[in-house]
C-alpha cells in the first residue's frame, strides 16, 4: 500500500472542494462557495493532524527533503532513473506543500471575508474589523490558485508521460508496491472518524453565517 484510504479520500475530497469554491466563487455563487470552503478548511486542518500522526507516506517528515535530496532527484528525472517513491517525491513534496499553504490562507482568510451588503462569513461577527483586508487578502491569493493547480497536474503528466508512472491510479487504488508498509486497520479507522469530525465540523461553522 503506498497511499492509506484517509488519504486518498482527502485528496479527492480537496480536489472536490477546489474546484467547487473556485467555480462557484467565479459564478457569485456565495452559498455554495461557503460550503465548498468550508469543507476545503475541514480537509486541510485533518491533514495537518494526519501528517503528524497518519501512515508514514502521509507524515510530512517523510517526505520533506532538503535542496541536495531534490536536486538528486530532479538530475534522475531528467535522465529517466528515478527510482519510484512509496510516497510523494521530492519534486512533487514540494507541489504539495504549496498548494496546501495556498488554500490553507484562502481557509483562513475566506473566514472573516465581508462586505456588510450581500455576504458576511461565519467568523465576520467576531471580528468585523478584519473583513476588509481579509477580503483583499482572499482576493489577491485567488489568482494563484490556478497556476498551482495546472503546475500540479503537469508534474502528474510528466511522471506519467516521462517515468510511466501511474500517480492518478495509486491515488485510486493505495498502490502496493512490495517494500511499502501496510496501514493498520485501526490506524485506518482513526483516520476516516478524524477526517469526518474535521469536514462536519468545518461545515457546521456555517451555522454561525449572518442571514440576510
Amino acid at each position: 500500500m503506498v497511499w492509506d484510504l484517509p488519504t486518498r479520500l482527502f485528496h479527492w475530497g480537496f480536489v472536490i472542494s477546489i474546484v467547487g469554491s473556485y467555480l462557484s466563487g467565479e459564478r457569485g455563487a456565495l452559498e455554495a462557495h461557503e460550503l465548498f470552503g468550508l469543507a476545503a478548511c475541514g480537509l486541510l486542518v485533518f491533514r495537518l493532524i494526519w501528517g503528524v500522526v497518519g501512515h508514514e507516506t502521509a507524515r510530512f517528515k517523510n517526505f520533506l527533503r532538503g535542496p541536495k535530496i531534490i536536486l538528486a532527484y530532479l538530475k534522475a528525472f531528467i535522465a529517466r532513473t528515478a527510482a519510484l517513491q512509496s510516497g510523494h517525491n521530492p519534486l512533487g513534496a514540494i507541489s504539495v506543500i504549496a498548494l496546501l499553504a495556498l488554500m490553507a490562507a484562502m481557509s483562513v482568510t475566506g473566514l472573516w471575508t465581508g462586505d456588510d451588503i450581500l455576504y458576511e462569513a461565519p467568523l465576520t461577527p467576531l471580528a468585523p474589523e478584519l473583513a476588509a483586508p481579509m477580503g483583499a487578502w482572499h482576493q489577491r491569493l485567488h489568482v494563484l490558485v490556478i497556476p498551482l493547480v495546472a503546475l500540479h497536474v503537469l508534474a502528474i503528466l510528466a511522471h506519467r508521460l516521462w517515468l510511466k508512472e501511474k500517480l492518478v491510479t495509486r491515488m485510486v487504488t493505495g498502490g502496493s508496491p512490495e517494500h511499502a508498509v501496510q496501514p493498520s486497520a485501526k490506524r485506518t479507522q482513526a483516520g476516516l472518524a478524524l477526517l469526518a469530525l474535521c469536514v462536519f465540523g468545518a461545515l457546521s461553522l456555517s451555522l454561525l453565517t449572518p442571514s440576510y
